[in-house]
């Protein structure tokens, strides 16, 4: 969740920046230009929370040697590892219907070309 918090973060700025692009090249209230102001200042006080939650999962004492790692690259790590576990899940529950195919057409031991076989001998 940390992690997708971070992903919101990253969202936020550029959408804060996208809104200071335009806001620059239009003629823009002054009210308009101090609340983005205010909106920058609360998006730096979010990401700096966001960061101080993530150090508050000791992250690097379940992992030891991950200490003085970049916090960006532990980020990727941890999502390459959630992806791996994701695709193991998903490639075992495919091999368990191709099994359960198996067994409908012919049985466990029988592949599903030997049946098209003996009809045609």
């Amino acid at each position: 969740m940390v992690l997708n918090l971070q992903d919101d973060l990253e969202e936020v700025e550029k959408a804060i920046q996208s809104a200071k692009t335009s806001l620059a090249s239009s003629s823009a209230p002054k009210a308009s230009n101090k609340i983005l102001q205010v909106l920058q200042a609360t998006h730096l006080e979010l990401t700096r929370n966001v960061e101080a939650l993530y150090a508050s999962l000791n992250i690097h004492s379940s992992y030891p040697s991950l200490d003085g790692v970049n916090l960006e690259f532990v980020r990727t790590l941890l999502m390459a590892r959630d992806l791996k576990i994701n695709i193991r899940k998903r490639a075992i529950g495919s091999f368990f219907e191709w099994d359960r195919l198996d067994q409908a057409v012919g049985g466990r031991s029988q592949p599903l070309g030997m049946l098209w076989m003996v009809y045609l001998t």
